[in-house]
């Protein structure tokens, strides 16, 4: 985590300063894809030692295409903006917050989560103390921490090796902590992670539809063993995570059993 947090710093020393960051903005033009170099970027949420790892491309954001930040103060210094991550869920979702609105995509989360029997989520499926817990209590990282409208995956066969360099701050970060569960969500890591897997499973399935009967097309699950600076683990690539319409409780049960059925090379 060491790694990270030195990036972190001094990019929002940049932020704070200039009001943009120059390896976004530079990044933007390598790739030929927007990413967002005047707004703050978001490396992680939630707990950076717990055991269940959820990994995300990048975060979404309207696209800014601003030169600089009109909202660089949003944060006293480096601190208050760590902790802000370090406890996004208390704060949209806990006893102090307004508990007014809910992100389909967390509770997306809980649903996928569950199954896993790593956080202890309440019955409920979408009050706001699992909203809270599923963040806090897991470690959610972006490769890219720079936010964009739509990260055009079908492109990164073609720039993945100007990505390997967040690539490789990603798998430094996982392999600070033991961890119990680390998995990549969407088909793009397939490409990303290649110059990394040693062993690879690959899961199809059909699922329950949420309204009853038999979904139509295959979901994915690929159970992967990674290694990395001379560290080998498990992880699992769930390529039907951003599925329109998947029955996500089923699909982290599918996922859940696969990743502790399955046994990769050590």
């Amino acid at each position: 985590m060491e790694r990270l947090i030195s990036i972190m710093k001094s990019d929002f020393e940049e932020f704070y300063s200039t009001g943009k960051i120059g390896r976004a903005e530079q990044l933007s033009k390598d790739i030929k894809m927007h990413v967002n170099h005047n707004e703050y970027p978001s490396y992680f949420f939630g707990n950076p030692e717990a055991k269940f790892v959820l990994v995300h491309l990048n975060p979404k954001q309207v696209d800014n295409y601003s030169d600089v930040s009109e909202d660089c103060f949003k944060y006293a210094d480096f601190a208050e903006y760590f902790e802000f991550h370090r406890y996004y869920g208390k704060k949209h979702y806990g006893e102090d917050s307004t508990r007014k609105l809910k992100s389909s995509f967390d509770a997306k989360q809980v649903r996928f989560i569950r199954p896993f029997n790593v956080i202890n989520l309440d019955v409920s499926n979408g009050d706001f103390s699992n909203l809270e817990k599923v963040i806090d209590d897991k470690l959610q990282l972006e490769l890219l921490p720079f936010g964009s409208n739509n990260f055009e995956t079908n492109k990164v066969e073609s720039v993945k090796k100007l990505l390997q360099p967040y690539v490789e701050t990603l798998l430094e970060t996982i392999t600070s902590q033991e961890r119990d569960y680390i998995i990549f969500c969407g088909k793009v890591f397939e490409t990303l992670l290649q110059p990394y897997i040693v062993f690879k499973e690959d899961h199809a399935f059909k699922l329950p539809k949420v309204n009853g009967g038999i979904a139509a097309n295959d979901s994915r699950f690929s159970n992967v063993t990674l290694e990395f600076n001379d560290k080998r683990f498990s992880a699992g690539i769930a390529q039907s995570f951003a599925q329109m319409g998947i029955n996500m409780n089923e699909y982290g049960k599918k996922c859940s059993e696969l990743y502790n059925l399955s046994k990769p090379l050590k």
